[in-house]
């Protein structure tokens, strides 16, 4: 009795753990994407660097305000991988487009729609950091703050002194 009492204990413990706590696959999401935002597929220079729309590199296209993006991450981590057709917003997913995991549409449907291929190549767990970290940092938290820039770039920051 005591081997079958023990293996209900030990399969209690692996599924509480499979299942994961609330908050923590988020939160660490969110740490990996703040790493993809910060050095991997160069977001800032279409969003600007706390996410606000102001462009880092004028000669990219404008992207959106995510401090005001009403998408859920699962719709982030799409238009992340897949682009947004018609827009200036490229794709990051090397496959996008080579079959219907974008939108339910290829690149023979889309047309002269299809989005430019984005400066890196992305998988679906980067898409989803970044998913998590836009949800976290950005979305809903209003005008960039001196506090909200330290978090993000560092305390010493010069660029984070001008602000509120």
């Amino acid at each position: 009795m005591t081997g079958l009492r023990n293996l209900f204990i030990v399969g209690g413990f692996a599924l509480v753990a499979s299942l994961g706590m609330p908050g923590m696959a988020s939160a660490q999401d969110a740490a990996f994407g703040k790493g993809v935002w910060l050095t991997g597929a160069k977001c800032a220079d279409c969003h600007g660097w706390m996410g606000d729309g102001v462009q880092e590199d004028p000669r990219a296209p404008k992207g959106d305000n995510l401090r005001e993006t009403t998408l859920t991450a699962e719709q982030l981590s799409e238009v992340i991988l897949c682009g947004r057709p018609g827009t200036g917003m490229p794709y990051f997913d090397p496959r996008a487009y080579t079959d219907a995991r974008c939108y339910g549409m290829t690149r023979a449907q889309i047309g002269n729609q299809a989005p430019e291929a984005g400066a890196a190549q992305l998988t679906k767990r980067h898409a989803d950091g970044l998913a998590a970290f836009i949800l976290s940092e950005f979305a809903g938290k209003g005008a960039p703050t001196k506090a909200l820039c330290a978090s993000l770039l560092g305390p010493t920051v010069a660029r984070c002194a001008q602000l509120p």
